[in-house]
């Protein structure tokens, strides 16, 4: 039997959410780089790297942010460091792919999940300025992981570069058109690196997350949180947010082994919103 749910709850509980004593070290050999690593998806996907035995550099414009994170890591055991790194600078990308090189040796697997997204609003009054972040930050760092990054991976033999996106990538709504369309783009540009970079034994996958209670989401809505929360949960079928967790497990799965024969491919990870 199933554990009750309620379809109106504004509380993201996952009832089958991962427990870091089920780990099964599914990651070890494995050295991470995990981007927007000091909160929300990003911070759960590091623990749960390390916890499944990779060692992992926690990236962050908020370095304190991927401080705490990796010092919550190292008091459970685990390998990880912690960078500051702004994703839309070509220079910060190239000092923090340095740095990992420099202490480590290298890495064989990338989590781009660094992102901003935007305040709800019709498609001409998002300010420019905004407009041009979310290009910046969005799409543009993919291009500076390109350029940095994956010369790193690609001289480790093999590995597994993951691009978070969106499940409104997929199936966008009004409101959000620029952060739909930055997210559309990276389902394209992982496609696009699938192909490329297979010859170099290199995999390149994306997530498409639906909204999950993350400070990015409360940003989003700000004094209308609770307002927005209901209305994102009408619209996914099973009747809850997406848990961080939800996001590490399949990341998990697409960075171990046991995808090995799996590249360009989106999965979603929406509880049914594309669907319902």
């Amino acid at each position: 039997m199933q554990p009750k749910r309620s379809v109106h709850s504004s509380k993201n509980a996952n009832p089958f959410s991962w427990d870091a004593e089920e780990s099964t070290m599914r990651l070890q050999g494995t050295t991470a780089v995990v981007t927007g690593a000091g909160a929300g998806y990003g911070a759960a996907m590091a623990q749960r790297f390390g916890a499944e035995g990779a060692r992992v550099a926690c990236v962050d414009i908020n370095h304190e942010a991927a401080q705490a994170i990796a010092d919550t890591m190292a008091q459970r055991g685990h390998t990880a460091m912690a960078l500051r790194c702004d994703v839309s600078d070509s220079s910060s990308v190239a000092t923090m792919c340095d740095e990992v090189v420099r202490q480590w040796g290298g890495f064989n697997a990338l989590i781009n999940n660094a992102a901003l997204t935007q305040k709800p609003a019709r498609i001409a009054k998002t300010p420019e300025p905004d407009v041009d972040r979310l290009l910046a930050v969005n799409i543009k760092s993919l291009y500076h992981m390109a350029v940095h990054a994956v010369p790193v991976i690609r001289k480790a033999g093999s590995g597994s570069i993951i691009n978070i996106a969106s499940v409104t990538g997929l199936r966008p709504r009004p409101g959000m058109i620029w952060y739909n369309a930055t997210k559309a783009a990276v389902l394209s540009i992982t496609q696009s690196m699938a192909a490329e970079l297979a010859a170099d034994g290199i995999r390149v996958n994306a997530i498409a997350p639906v909204a999950g209670r993350t400070p990015m989401f409360d940003s989003m809505f700000g004094e209308h949180l609770d307002e927005g929360i209901s209305r994102v949960l009408e619209t996914i079928p099973l009747g809850r947010l997406c848990d961080p967790e939800d996001i590490a497990n399949a990341a998990v799965y697409l960075t171990s082994g046991e995808a090995s024969y799996i590249t360009g491919i989106v999965l979603p990870v929406d509880g049914g919103r594309l669907v319902g």
